[in-house]
């Protein structure tokens, strides 16, 4: 996957603001995504779906299965409350990312954004191990992501 350099920042930052869990920083790092233009926002929001599948599938030494995905999901709505997304969103988001399939065409693609983003942060701060931060667990998802064909 490539990925443009101006690119990978805003997402980092956007990803950032939503650990934070700070709905201002967060709507105001996806308006700088969108401000980039449409090519450069479908690019973001790719890697972000591609961060959220490698961190995913991390957890689980593979794709996780439905039953895990609904409990994933009830903890992303539960320790997210602030975003405001609901659990049938959020599993049918987890779903496609384990299945391999695009979430914008399972769902809006401004809702599969948005869930994306916060789906994706929650991922990498629950999975951070004790000692370690989530942006490390971000760096390694990239890695992978990028020495992948």
């Amino acid at each position: 996957m490539r990925i443009d350099s101006q690119v990978e920042p805003l997402v980092r930052q956007t990803l950032a603001a939503v650990v934070a869990r700070s709905p201002e920083r967060s709507t105001g790092a996806i308006q700088a995504l969108v401000d980039q233009g449409d090519e450069a926002y479908g690019e973001a929001v790719d890697l972000c779906f591609a961060v959220g599948n490698q961190v995913l599938c991390d957890l689980h030494e593979g794709p996780p299965q439905r039953d895990r995905i609904a409990t994933l999901a009830r903890s992303a709505v539960r320790m997210e409350a602030w975003a405001g997304m609901d659990q049938p969103t959020v599993e049918t988001f987890m779903t496609a990312l384990a299945e391999e399939r695009d979430p914008a065409a399972e769902m809006l693609p401004a809702d599969a954004a948005l869930t994306g983003f916060v789906v994706g942060g929650w991922l990498l701060s629950a999975s951070a191990p004790e000692n370690a931060s989530w942006e490390a667990v971000l760096d390694d998802a990239l890695d992978t992501i990028f020495t992948v064909p």
